[in-house]
């Protein structure tokens, strides 16, 4: 990498290197019977320069001829894209405990031994498909660029889940578990997916209305989505977003706070620097529902005149560096789930949903139907809801906050609690 970087460096102004490897495995089941145990290996290594104020990238995943591969990213700088930076002289970074060598000892045949005594438990406590999957990883990233800035981070993944099926839908219920190194998916978390798993063989379709959703686990992402999307720097530069001018306004309800923390070695995201070698940082978008901040990589901070804020991320390897939130965390707030739903008279509770990433996502408006989601009644389950829609703008809606939970869905890269809205409008009979 080295050789590389210093090749590159003497014909742009301005070089990075940026390379990533991982081993991933994976144990699934689907329908109580093993589907799969498969393992993967991925490397890659993309370089990019800096030549007359454009920025071009070049990749590979074997690094046979460097001054192939620099000629590769100088030809694509030659159109890149305009740029007006410095890469940066990043040191002395916090090591985050983001590897566990337990993740090593994690075998095959230990998961389907344990999938299988799983499987039989859900067969003897209740009816329906169940799929369970394990997915483990380890690997690392690395950055080197011509300012001297030389990083690298070690990583392990494990997560197992749990979904029960409904007969004739793509919808069910799920729980998981996420961890550095193998954690178990327990019989208290089965036991919930089953009683919800019975709840719902009573079908209702609600009636068209107004009414309290209590949007759970990963159905809030419905309505944060559109503020990510607005949030964008690039949409602020082209000045389309419809945050534009709202920095300390209030565009959510009080109960509305969304940071993020990239230090938190519970979360997937966890790391000190970004995909160019800035420094990440733990501050709010949202405080109290008040627009506070978006995220900024080092293009977008120099062309809006902000300061970076450590969020230049890569998808893979593959791609540029793009302003992304990281290790998002919605605040918990003071409602347990069950006493969210004991206070509800008629409304809904939504797991999943369909069509989230259709409508005008950069307005906020959505339109999504329920795939997984239960009705309501005097603060008691009374079934599964079908047939039912979702229509709104999610800044009306997150404005409209009846109670938050207590605690948050670890999801990986978010934490989000349940979130009970008033007046949604539902769409069913």
């Amino acid at each position: 990498m080295d050789k590389l970087l210093r090749l590159a460096s003497q014909q742009a102004d301005q070089a990075d290197v940026y390379y990533v490897e991982e081993s991933q495995d994976g144990v699934g089941f689907v329908d109580g019977k093993l589907d799969k145990a498969d393992s993967a290996l991925s490397f890659g290594i993309a370089l990019r320069v800096i030549k007359n104020g454009r920025a071009g990238l070049a990749h590979t995943r074997n690094l046979l001829d460097r001054q192939a591969l620099v000629d590769q990213a100088l030809a694509s700088a030659a159109n890149g894209m305009e740029v007006n930076i410095r890469l940066p002289l990043t040191q002395d970074l916090p090591q985050l405990p983001t590897y566990d060598p337990a993740i090593e000892k994690v075998t095959k045949a230990e998961l389907i031994a344990e999938g299988k005594r799983l499987v039989d438990y859900v067969k003897q406590h209740g009816e329906g498909q169940f799929n369970l999957d394990y997915e483990y990883s380890s690997g690392g990233i690395g950055l080197l660029n011509s300012a001297g800035t030389d990083l690298s981070l070690r990583a392990s993944s494990f997560v197992v889940y749990g979904q029960m099926v409904f007969p004739g839908t793509g919808a069910g219920l799920f729980d998981f578990k996420t961890g550095r190194a193998r954690v178990p998916l327990d019989e208290a978390q089965l036991d919930a997916l089953l009683e919800l798993f019975r709840l719902g063989q009573t079908e209702i379709v609600p009636q068209t209305g107004k009414m309290p959703v209590i949007f759970a686990q990963y159905a809030p992402f419905a309505l944060i989505s559109r503020f990510n999307v607005a949030a964008s720097p690039v949409n602020f530069y082209n000045k389309v977003s419809p945050l534009i001018g709202k920095y300390g306004q209030p565009i959510f309800s009080e109960k509305i706070s969304i940071r993020q923390d990239p230090f938190d070695v519970e979360m997937g995201s966890c790391m000190a620097f970004d995909g160019e070698g800035t420094p990440t940082r733990a501050y709010s978008f949202v405080d109290k529902g008040v627009f506070k901040a978006i995220p900024t990589d080092l293009n977008y901070a120099q062309k809006l005149g902000l300061e970076p804020t450590g969020n230049g991320f890569r998808g893979n390897h593959e791609n540029q560096p793009s302003a992304q939130p990281v290790n998002v965390v919605i605040e918990p707030g003071d409602k347990t789930l069950p006493e969210m739903i004991a206070s509800l008279d008629t409304g809904l509770i939504v797991y999943s949903l369909m069509g989230a990433h259709s409508g005008n996502i950069l307005n906020g408006d959505y339109s999504v139907g329920v795939g997984t989601g239960f009705y309501v009644e005097k603060g008691r389950i009374k079934g599964r809801v079908k047939d039912c829609l979702l229509t709104g703008n999610a800044y009306e809606t997150l404005s409209k906050v009846g109670a938050v939970e207590s605690s948050c869905c670890n999801l990986g890269s978010y934490k989000i609690p349940a979130i009970l809205c008033e007046e949604v409008s539902v769409t069913g009979k």
